[in-house]
């Protein structure tokens, strides 16, 4: 299983002292652009509101970027507390309490939203073909998926042809995506397509159709590691 996760995945956060934090929007609907929120705190460049759809780095997945109040955000993270916080461009003229309006920057969410599906695909059926591999490693933006796995041979590009081809075939069905937590350990999310059910608390499309043409290609990861980049195909 794609090791996006483990996420911790709490709707509202709770800081040390116990005040309510960060209602996370994107997992009530990943496809929400703008929204209302009032800011908790700031610390120079970054800014704690108490609900926002800016995705935070982790699993892997790029932080979202976009605008507060019109003010552009290069990045979002969590702090040690798991805690989201927003980075601006510039220190803002905000101040606690304001309310405010906040943007994503939808093309490049919409981006990654697709091809966050099509690793986990990818990684179905490279298992299928290749084995199981060890997961090192992933990184994941607008722009490609790139995952490690231990590997002591190069991967093969015929196999990893038909690990495409297969990718591409199952896209094609237009099966629906389902994210959800889990019921038993609510601290987790899943991701469920098909058959394909894997642990994942990022943010995805609704259904394969919106996916889109795939490629794969295979990269060196490094000594005793190999990588295989996903990424969306240019119409």
């Amino acid at each position: 299983m794609k090791a996006c996760i483990p996420t911790y995945i709490r709707d509202t956060i709770k800081t040390k002292k116990g005040e309510n934090m960060t209602k996370r929007i994107y997992w009530e609907n990943p496809y929400q652009t703008t929204f209302l929120a009032k800011i908790e705190k700031i610390e120079g460049k970054n800014v704690w509101l108490d609900q926002t759809c800016f995705y935070p780095e982790s699993g892997g997945q790029a932080g979202d970027t976009g605008t507060i109040n019109e003010q552009k955000v290069i990045d979002t993270k969590f702090d040690q507390d798991k805690n989201i916080f927003h980075i601006m461009e510039n220190e803002t003229t905000l101040k606690t309490g304001d309310s405010i309006e906040g943007s994503i920057d939808w093309e490049r969410r919409y981006k990654i939203m697709k091809i966050h599906s099509a690793s986990h695909i990818m990684e179905h059926f490279l298992f299928k073909i290749f084995g199981q591999l060890k997961l090192t490693g992933s990184h994941l933006n607008e722009k490609h998926d790139s995952s490690t796995y231990e590997s002591a041979d190069r991967l093969d590009q015929e196999k990893l042809s038909m690990v495409e081809k297969e990718v591409s075939n199952f896209i094609s069905q237009n099966l629906p995506i389902e994210t959800y937590p889990d019921e038993e350990k609510p601290n987790y999310r899943w991701w469920k397509c098909g058959d394909i059910l894997m642990p994942c608390g990022g943010t995805h499309p609704r259904n394969t159709s919106e996916i889109g043409l795939i490629k794969l290609k295979r990269d060196n990861g490094g000594q005793g590691k190999e990588k295989v980049v996903t990424s969306l195909r240019s119409i």
